[in-house]
């Protein structure tokens, strides 16, 4: 199947490499870049791929499927980067895990499915058509650029499902006071739309989750990046094992009578350590309410999860709050239906390609229609209407706060083209001030220049300055000045000392005792004085003075192609991670940090940086 499909898609996207080839010629740009990686069967590859970003670049590993390297659905491909990878299912160009995140289902367990679907072809076809019909139904989420998103009104914290459980079993095993929290789906948002009372409710939660796939899509419209589906269903059993692991008990409150008992007893067998503290159906009024209460007050419950359905169980929850004992509130929909066995759960492939309300609206068409097919374009226009609202507003993001919203490219002619002035004028703003601080900085540090040229010479024979190939923006090789801090046959040892790498990710190399420095250069480098040199990188344009640090096109060699997005933007002296900890940052944390300044970045950017470069060379934290 592999062979064939690789073959078909070779034939068909010829002519667009062609095309490719010919406009990239055209304006002087590289076509292909050499990438090493690790195919299935353990051993080390170089692949070429199309230069630049953009969704055809991997377009070559086409070739890999076809002589057997790589399949076309599996798990990450591995990059060369001097570690042994052994594989536990085979590597695809299709990638389950990447998948599964765009569907905010990054918590489930990628390998076994890819495991799964690789042992039978019954089952690798339907899953490669799931895997393209995810690709073409759901758009790729926009850059996660906080801990929480807004929509109608409503605060969400942006988190994984993984903080999500650590967050509340901290809260279970060592909070005070009681806290809420719910979940919201698009539903649930479309009545907090119009119910004023419901979203002062969930204000004075003590964090609301993201549950569905319409809240992704309706985020992604509004230029917000959700992280996880976080939803009651996929979090209970997860829950009850990190409960189970630290002795603390939960309460079932909800559902028709019988169920929470059977949801409990299910999820004892699951668990045989889970501390079921007590259960109770939600049929019970005002007057009885206060039975209930004593009853979940005197079980010594840590947790209590509340299936009333929305937003019912988020204002009982607030109206008894202060009777409560437990440490943790939840709200958490028809969940004791799903684990009782009344109602059945979507199948794990339903979810990947976000279906799910499908198969809840086939279960319960006469209950549920309204909700799905009325509700769901209501909740996607409403969230087209804040999208536009907010672009109006002047480009902020929905509700109101201060960080700036960026709209999706496609937002029209008239957007785009006054899109692309803004990005004119930010680049020209951004040149003028390099050149204005570079110039003045190169003229005022002349004096301590010539004084640490003087050092370096009498301490060491060779040259003063050290010139070192780099590669800056779309790939380009320049030479970049620095002041030498190392001995002259540093780069004949470097090979000696690779063993003993410090820096995580293996792309590149740091010691904070480096044998290779000097005494001289010890001291330069603790103030970053061997960076000023760059100044002069800067003032001719091969780098700017706040941007992604340029790498070595070996270490170039060892990227990514996410690690490759670093290049899209002018390489700089400082960026975000130089001024939030530099080399004690692992690698994979500093090309998050540079991506998102690449996408953030912006004149006002680049004066705050600057500023901020200022207390972390004179605090050195970091530097080595």
């Amino acid at each position: 199947m592999d062979l064939i499909a690789s073959v078909v898609l070779l034939m068909a996207g010829l002519p667009l490499l062609l095309v490719a080839v010919v406009w990239r010629r055209s304006r002087g740009l590289a076509v292909f870049e050499a990438v090493h990686i690790v195919a299935g069967t353990g051993a080390v590859v170089t692949q070429r791929q199309l230069a630049g970003a953009g969704p055809w670049r991997s377009y070559p590993f086409l070739l890999n499927v076809l002589r057997g390297q790589v399949c076309l659905l599996g798990i990450d491909i591995q990059f060369a980067l001097g570690v042994p990878v052994v594989y536990p299912a085979m590597p695809g160009l299709l990638s389950v895990s990447r998948l599964q995140q765009r569907m905010g289902l990054g918590f489930e367990d990628s390998q076994a499915v890819a495991l799964a679907c690789q042992g039978s072809v019954r089952l690798y076809l339907p899953a490669l058509a799931r895997a393209l019909l995810c690709l073409l139904l759901v758009p790729r989420q926009p850059a996660v650029r906080g801990d929480e998103i807004r929509l109608f009104g409503v605060r969400i914290r942006n988190m994984t499902m993984k903080t999500m459980l650590e967050a509340l079993c901290s809260q279970a095993q060592w909070g005070g006071e009681t806290r809420r929290y719910a979940f919201v789906n698009a539903d649930c948002l479309n009545i907090a739309y119009r119910n004023r009372s419901y979203r002062d409710t969930l204000a004075g939660c003590e964090a609301v989750f993201a549950d569905g796939i319409g809240v992704r899509l309706g985020a992604a419209m509004t230029g917000q990046g959700v992280r996880d589906n976080l939803n009651g269903t996929d979090m209970f059993p997860r829950l009850c094992e990190r409960l189970a692991e630290k002795g603390l008990g939960v309460y079932l409150l909800g559902g028709r009578d019988g169920v929470a008992e059977e949801a409990a007893r299910r999820m004892r067998e699951r668990f045989p350590n889970l501390i079921i503290s007590g259960f109770h159906h939600g049929y019970f009024d005002a007057i009885d309410a206060m039975e209930v209460i004593d009853d979940i007050n005197h079980s010594g419950a840590a947790v209590l999860l509340v299936s009333m359905g929305a937003p019912v169980q988020e204002a009982w929850i607030e109206k008894y709050q202060d009777h409560l004992r437990p440490r943790v509130c939840m709200g958490v929909g028809g969940l004791m239906d799903f684990y009782s066995g009344r109602v059945s759960r979507a199948p794990l492939w339903v979810r990947q390609i976000g279906m799910e309300w499908v198969w809840r609206l086939s279960q319960e068409p006469a209950r549920l229609w309204r909700r799905y097919l009325i509700g769901n374009p209501l909740f996607l226009w409403r969230a087209w209407r804040e999208r536009r609202a907010a672009g109006r507003a002047g480009g902020r993001r929905p509700g109101g706060d201060a960080a700036p919203w960026h709209p999706p490219v496609r937002a029209g002619r008239r957007g785009c083209s006054r899109h692309r002035r803004r990005l004119r004028l930010v680049r020209a703003a951004k040149r003028s001030l390099d050149i204005l601080v570079s110039a003045l900085a190169i003229l005022m540090l002349s004096p301590l220049l010539l004084m640490v040229v003087t050092a370096i010479r009498l301490e060491s024979p060779g040259p003063v300055f050290f010139k070192q190939c780099r590669v800056g923006k779309d790939g380009r090789p320049f030479n970049m000045w620095k002041l030498r801090s190392m001995y002259t046959d540093a780069e004949q040892r470097l090979a000696e000392l690779r063993a003993v790498n410090e820096m995580q990710g293996g792309v590149l190399f740091k010691m904070k005792r480096d044998p290779r420095i000097t005494r001289v250069g010890r001291l330069i480098r603790k103030a970053s004085i061997d960076e000023l040199p760059q100044l002069w990188n800067v003032l001719k344009g091969d780098m700017a003075l706040v941007g992604p640090r340029p790498a070595l096109p070996q270490e170039v060699d060892q990227y990514s192609l996410d690690h490759r997005q670093r290049l899209a933007a002018r390489p700089g002296i400082t960026c975000i991670w130089q001024v939030s900890g530099r080399s004690d940052i692992p690698f994979q944390q500093q090309v998050h940090l540079d991506m998102e300044y690449i996408h953030d970045q912006g004149f006002w950017t680049d004066v705050m940086l600057l500023v901020k470069t200022v207390p972390a060379v004179l605090l050195a934290r970091g530097a080595y």
